[in-house]
């Protein structure tokens, strides 16, 4: 349940609120962000058994994957190559 209700959450905020500035990183293509509760359908990985996915929707994703992780608190999985920079308080 805590899971279905993450995806609604993230699916809401992502309308509705921008990426972190403190993110880095780029995409490691995983795919696991695109499995989360369930695997989506345009998920396709490049060769059978291969480790790298591809969104076959890409240039028109929604923004929940187009801003995923938009928050440290978003981030599900290690494998990702997206990051968070501490902010220093002055």
């Amino acid at each position: 349940m805590k899971r279905v209700s993450g995806k609604i959450i993230r699916a809401a905020t992502s309308l509705l609120l921008p990426v972190k500035k403190t993110r880095a990183g780029e995409c490691k293509r995983c795919g696991e962000c695109c499995k989360f509760v369930f695997k989506c359908p345009f998920l396709k990985f490049e060769n059978h058994g291969s480790s790298k996915s591809m969104c076959t929707i890409h240039s028109l994703r929604p923004p929940q994957c187009r801003k995923y992780p938009r928050a440290k608190w978003e981030k599900a999985h290690e494998p990702c190559g997206y990051h968070f920079i501490e902010e220093k308080s002055i």
